[in-house]
């Protein structure tokens, strides 16, 4: 229900691992008395008779590097989808439902407002603001029987995921005389 950051994980763990297995190797190799240099002479030997391919090369990949670097920014800074939902002949849009869903959510007793986003095909991300001494069990059913029963029927489907975040008033403050 939430946005999905599965590539942004992926990548962090991969590049995380890449640069943990290089230090574990230098530590290793430092421990056990391998007394070399980083980069292998022979290796700069070629690269230096191969000069201009080998500056192309890590022209490239810096370049490469670069993008995917920007691409990863985007795909974790860009907005979120709320798709329209089409039933037969009618498309429904995700802020009509929205509002729909949040009219029903705000109607049941002890909630004090709610916000809806319409996520995925179709799936609901529901925020309730409840009442200090609010019964959260009656709400919790409220919200099931008739909130989102209506949705599911109003949507023709029979499983509407549906991530529920329940935040809790503060107590009216009592002034002392």
């Amino acid at each position: 229900m939430n946005r999905s950051n599965r590539v942004e994980r992926v990548l962090a763990s991969l590049l995380g691992a890449l640069a943990l297995a290089a230090g574990a190797a230098a530590v290793l190799l430092h421990r056990f008395g391998v007394d070399r240099p980083v980069l292998d002479p022979v290796a700069l030997d070629w690269a230096r008779r191969h000069l201009l391919p080998v500056r192309i090369g890590l022209i490239a990949l810096g370049l490469l590097a670069v993008l995917l670097g920007l691409w990863w920014a985007w795909r974790a800074v860009r907005p979120e989808r709320h798709p329209d939902q089409r039933l037969d002949d009618v498309v429904v849009t995700a802020k009509a439902l929205a509002s729909a869903v949040r009219a029903d959510a705000e109607g049941l007793p002890g909630v004090d407002g709610a916000r809806v986003a319409v996520v995925g095909t179709p799936a609901l991300r529901l925020r309730l603001t409840l009442r200090h001494g609010t019964d959260l069990t009656g709400v919790w059913l409220e919200l099931d029987d008739r909130v989102l029963s209506r949705a599911r029927a109003a949507l023709g489907v029979d499983v509407l995921p549906t991530a529920v975040r329940l935040d809790l008033d503060k107590r009216p403050r009592q002034r002392v005389r």
